[in-house]
């Protein structure tokens, strides 16, 4: 059993790792604004978070059924503490070995998702900008109802020709 809970860890740490390089992958493109390359990576990183959601239940899975097996061992303990119960020494150290690679595989992804969002929110404010450039609206320098901005739309149409 122990050995289907290290393949499932190996399969997250494949899937994290693959998610790594996209999000890297993603930054290049986000920062060189190129939205046609943009897409399909974005389907190729879909792909992988349904991966590893799959994989999350598979382990949660194993991780029953060694409760159901182990007496010291609940399936709501977190995998530091599982380590205490692992009998095998092998099987204790390549856990504690997936364990480390895949805690370090999230916080880079999650570190490199939260770079892709302030790039990705400020090229929509840029969008914004330009898209209220265009339409002509303009702010009013005093404060409407309930303290909010006054937007104001020039007509850009002629509607009595």
């Amino acid at each position: 059993m122990w050995q289907e809970l290290i393949k499932v860890l190996q399969q997250l740490n494949k899937e994290y790792s693959a998610l790594r390089s996209i999000g890297e992958e993603k930054h290049r493109l986000l920062v060189s604004v190129n939205l046609a390359e943009l897409e399909p990576l974005l389907k190729r990183e879909n792909q992988h978070t349904v991966n590893i959601a799959e994989a999350e239940g598979r382990r949660k899975e194993i991780l029953a059924k060694l409760a159901s097996m182990e007496k010291n061992l609940r399936p709501d303990m977190k995998m530091a503490e599982i380590f205490s119960v692992v009998s095998n020494p092998q099987a204790k150290a390549a856990l504690q070995k997936l364990h480390k690679q895949l805690d370090e595989q999230v916080e880079a992804v999650v570190s490199q998702n939260e770079i892709n969002s302030i790039l990705v929110h400020g090229a929509l404010n840029a969008v914004n900008a330009k898209l209220n450039q265009i339409g002509g609206a303009k702010v009013e320098p005093a404060y409407g109802q309930g303290g909010k901005d006054v937007v104001t739309h020039r007509r850009n149409f002629e509607f009595n020709a």
